[in-house]
């Protein structure tokens, strides 16, 4: 239990460190998905949200 717990906090430190720019550029700075494109659905009617038939 001890060492999951350390694995998650190192986790979380990890997480935190990339968003607050310690490992390099901070998120706003980086053009990751700058160019691509967002998903577009062109059929929303197709989804079907019922009951499992």
């Amino acid at each position: 239990m001890r060492t999951l717990f350390f694995v998650i906090v190192l986790a979380n430190v990890l997480t935190y460190g990339l968003g607050a720019g310690w490992f390099g550029l901070t998120p706003d700075q980086s053009r990751l998905g700058a160019a691509i494109k967002t998903p577009t659905e062109f059929r929303p009617g197709a989804i079907d949200v019922g009951p499992i038939k």
